[in-house]
């Protein structure tokens, strides 16, 4: 079973979201293991039996009372069971390091709650040939300091996200065959890896033949429904 994980990241007022949730809800997602995750006001929203829940961040405080901040033991009680960690998007805008990624990876485990560790490059890394040196540094830096369970690679290039730019199919498939290839080589076990970046009903068909893939996540493409309702349809053929 593929997922698609929806990351509306930080769209969407009140009104929108009860819409969305309403429309979400008379959606069938039997063969795909759908997750949403809104914003953090919104969280509460969403309580349908045909997707799952996640949350945009997690804190890395570890036993510390931090105004602002949001435990893994207050996601876990509202239904929260995916957390992403390490998007590109908080690396580059809140300066998130290594250890926050790691102490919001071990948050989550102690409350049991999947991670969807989010990796990938920039332009540079990819024009200098970097791209797999940097991947498996941002892998080993941060696994090898964390219990290796529950945890859901994304691989996302940084300069395919919101650009409407996408690598080839075969320079996707050999990337996510290096995951977990890496993964398997130095932990000597098996993560699930998505894909992400740019993602549309458009490409859908040509990215969901790479049969190494494990799913898929989205953020534009998330906030529209119809758009929601054909990436699903096409993922289950």
């Amino acid at each position: 079973m593929k997922y698609l994980v929806c990351n509306f990241k930080n769209k969407f007022v009140k009104e929108e979201i009860i819409k969305y949730k309403n429309q979400i809800n008379e959606i069938e997602a039997k063969k795909v293991k759908l997750v949403l995750i809104p914003s953090l006001p919104f969280l509460a929203y969403f309580d349908g039996s045909n997707y799952e829940l996640g949350a945009q961040d997690i804190t890395s405080f570890i036993d510390k009372t931090i105004t602002g901040e949001v435990t893994g033991e207050q996601l876990k009680s509202i239904g929260v069971n995916y957390v992403l960690v390490g998007h590109s998007e908080r690396r580059i805008y809140k300066n998130e390091i290594n250890i926050d990624f790691i102490n919001k990876i071990n948050n989550a485990i102690e409350n049991e709650i999947n991670i969807i560790y989010c990796i990938g490059e920039t332009l540079n890394d990819k024009e200098n040939g970097n791209t797999y040196m940097v991947l498996e540094k941002q892998i080993s830096e941060v696994l090898n300091n964390v219990e290796l369970k529950n945890i859901i690679i994304a691989y996302e290039p940084v300069w395919a996200i919101g650009t409407g730019v996408t690598p080839e199919i075969k320079e996707i498939k050999e990337t996510i065959q290096f995951i977990k290839d890496i993964v398997e080589e130095k932990y000597d076990t098996n993560f699930l890896v998505l894909y992400g970046g740019s993602i549309n009903k458009d490409n859908i068909e040509s990215i969901n033949s790479i049969k190494n893939l494990d799913g898929f996540l989205i953020g534009s493409s998330s906030l529209n429904i119809n758009q929601v309702k054909e990436i699903l349809l096409e993922i289950v053929k």
